[in-house]
């Protein structure tokens, strides 16, 4: 005999209005994996509100209040970036959903968990012609791991079992998995409310917040057959890889030794007639010598960093690819290398490569896409999870593991990585010089480039570029290691470890729009001050992130904004030339350069931010000091003239004639 199955309850909240029990389950299906998520304000979206608040109460969950929704899209990013755990943000219906669709974009090709939770008027308004109605199933189609409507009525609040698949909080939990699985990135809720929209009234039986809004998660957590980057990373350190061979790689320092490769044996229950592994050993293939080099690109694995240097090869690392902190295979003025004038050292140097290893993705500069792109070089991209924005028409194909890798790129020639770092470091002492002669022929006026290089040198918290010029700057000039570098050699430790400094950047799209919230959002989930170097566009862009209700915990946030009066990387690039022709001129200015003359202390004012104006290095370094005495948003604002930058350039490309 049998019986039919009972609902399945953990509270009962029966005497409350459905959209409230609705938004119940669905944080509760958050909070299995979920610690933040930002709120733009609505009435649609109200019963989220409501339930959230409920959930906060009982530590549940972190509830961050934004008024813009472009805006709390990129806080919630950048809490995702920072804590590579999903964050979400909750949106009414309309206009107010499609203002996530920029950083939906970036997450899809960054590869970051943002969930996006929009509030949906129920079917039945559809096609009627009611206030805020618009068609948002699908509407990030694309850009989205993986969506999911609920409609009130329709999906069930009460599960039938712990672990039933169709009960609304169990179908939000397995989205957040799809958001964190083998290939991270934005996913999409999409809810139908009905009215009313407001909690019940509570009754004598009734106890608000009594409900248990957090349990242990349903399914159990799918373990990669590639193994997480930490366990890889053990491996490497250790002598081997596992997997389908084992590669004991060569110690750190002996790049001139070859690796050996040999077949992983038979189990310990092969016939005694067997031959011993030693054997196999001797007569495997040894790794080929090979002139590669890395190229280090966003968010690149750090298991590629490893294989690097312990292969012997140099790292042409971008700044947000955690690999410029390392004294070891780093190389400085990578940039002037690559474009060094035919003819010159350099310029031979970078002509023997023969092949180049892609990990991350790089993006910031021409002569590293000509690099990857030569006729003459083999290219390939490491990419164990993949990538979101590889395309397999390309020309270098993707490798998924280390061995695999490891063979490509065999094992660095005897002086390969010296003769990169000596001319490292010639670069860089060039790079050092041109921007002294620089200050000298501007009688002491700052450039852009020694401001973001004195920045990116000099914080002490974690730091967020800003896209367009300012990265750019950072990539040609910093030296992120150079206290480290000058430091006794026993004394040398990772920058990045010492007080999490980090720098992060967001190159998925690499938009200007959203970078100051993003950067809110890593110092809201880092609890800790950060540093948003940014262009005054960039800045006047979002500057909506500087509006934090008043209700809301203000992030302790940095921001040093490089104000040149409008857009200097298109100077930098071919409109420059053309602006620079007869009667050109004041179209270039116009269409790109797009001069502005707003008043940046009076707009933190008006604000109510703490600012600060720096003439030269000596004040901006005392901006950025005193790291314990300030709390909420300050911005510094430092003075530069973009007309000067496609001279400085152009000599220091003259310069590296001899490089």
């Amino acid at each position: 005999m049998t019986t039919s199955r009972r609902p399945f309850r953990e509270f009962d909240d029966s005497h409350d209005v459905e959209s409230l029990r609705l938004a119940r389950r669905v944080i509760r299906g958050l909070t299995m994996s979920m610690r933040h998520i930002v709120l733009a304000p609505g009435s649609r979206s109200a019963p989220m509100a409501y339930a959230l608040r409920e959930a906060e109460e009982l530590g549940a969950i972190t509830v961050h209040v934004r008024i813009d929704e472009r805006s709390a899209a990129f806080t919630a990013l950048g809490i995702a970036l920072a804590t590579k755990r999903p964050a979400g943000v909750v949106t009414t219906s309309g206009t107010a959903a499609g203002n996530l669709l920029p950083a939906m974009m970036e997450a899809d090709l960054s590869g970051v968990p943002l969930v996006a939770i929009t509030a949906d008027r129920p079917e039945e308004l559809h096609g009627t012609g009611a206030n805020q109605t618009a068609w948002q199933q699908g509407m990030f189609a694309g850009r989205v791991r993986d969506e999911i409507h609920l409609e009130q009525g329709e999906a069930r609040l009460e599960p039938e079992s712990r672990d039933d698949m169709l009960a609304a909080e169990t179908q939000v939990g397995l989205l957040l998995r799809v958001a964190t699985g083998s290939s991270p990135g934005p996913v999409h809720l999409n809810i139908g409310f009905r009215d009313p929209l407001v909690p019940a009234e509570p009754g004598a039986k009734h106890q608000q917040g009594a409900q248990r809004w957090a349990r242990t998660p349903f399914v159990p957590r799918r373990v990669s057959g590639s193994g997480s980057a930490e366990q890889l990373r053990a491996e490497i350190i250790g002598g081997e890889i596992l997997g389908a061979r084992t590669v004991n790689l060569p110690a750190a320092g002996a790049g001139e030794r070859a690796a050996q490769i040999r077949t992983q044996g038979e189990p310990e229950t092969q016939a005694p007639s067997q031959p011993p592994a030693t054997d196999a050993a001797e007569s495997a293939p040894q790794l080929e010598p090979r002139r590669t080099v890395f190229v280090m690109g966003a968010e690149a694995p750090a298991e590629a960093r490893e294989l690097a240097r312990r292969l012997g090869h140099p790292l042409l690392a971008e700044p947000s690819s955690d690999a410029r902190w390392s004294d070891l295979g780093a190389i400085q003025g990578y940039r002037l290398i690559l474009q060094a004038p035919e003819g010159s050292p350099a310029s031979e140097l970078a002509g023997s490569i023969e092949r180049v290893v892609v990990a991350g993705r790089p993006t910031l500069t021409r002569p590293v896409q000509q690099l990857i792109n030569r006729a003459d070089v083999e290219a390939v991209q490491y990419a164990p999870g993949g990538e979101a924005w590889f395309d397999h028409r390309l020309a270098r194909r993707r490798l998924v593991d280390l061995p695999s890798t490891a063979l490509f790129a065999g094992v660095a020639p005897a002086g390969w990585q010296d003769a990169w770092t000596e001319r490292g470091l010639a670069a860089q002492r060039l790079i050092d010089a041109a921007l002294t002669e620089q200050e000298t022929l501007a009688q002491g006026e700052l450039s852009s480039v020694r401001v973001a290089q004195f920045v990116a040198e000099t914080v002490k918290t974690p730091l967020l570029l800003g896209s367009s010029s300012v990265i750019r700057d950072v990539d040609l000039a910093a030296v992120l290691n150079r206290s480290v570098l000058e430091s006794e050699p026993g004394q040398r430790t990772r920058a990045a470890d010492d007080g999490g400094r980090r720098v992060y950047a967001m190159r998925g799209l690499a938009g200007i729009d959203g970078n100051l919230s993003a950067a809110s959002g890593i110092a809201l989930a880092r609890n800790t001050r950060v540093t948003a170097l940014v262009g005054d566009l960039t800045f006047l862009h979002d500057v909506n992130a500087l509006l934090v209700p008043a209700t809301e915990r203000e992030p302790d946030l940095d921001i040093v904004v490089v104000n040149d009066s409008g857009g200097a990387i298109f100077d930098q690039l071919e409109h420059g030339a053309v602006g620079r022709r007869e009667g050109q001129a004041e179209t270039v200015e116009r269409f790109f350069g797009t001069p502005q003359t707003v008043d940046i202390e009076a707009l933190a004012d008006a604000y109510g931010h703490e600012y600060h104006f720096a003439d030269d290095l000596e004040t901006l370094g005392e901006g950025l000091s005193g790291l314990e005495d300030r709390i909420g948003i300050r911005i510094i604002e430092v003075r530069t003239d973009r007309t000067i930058l496609r001279d400085f350039h152009a000599r220091l490309r003259a310069a590296a004639e001899d490089l």
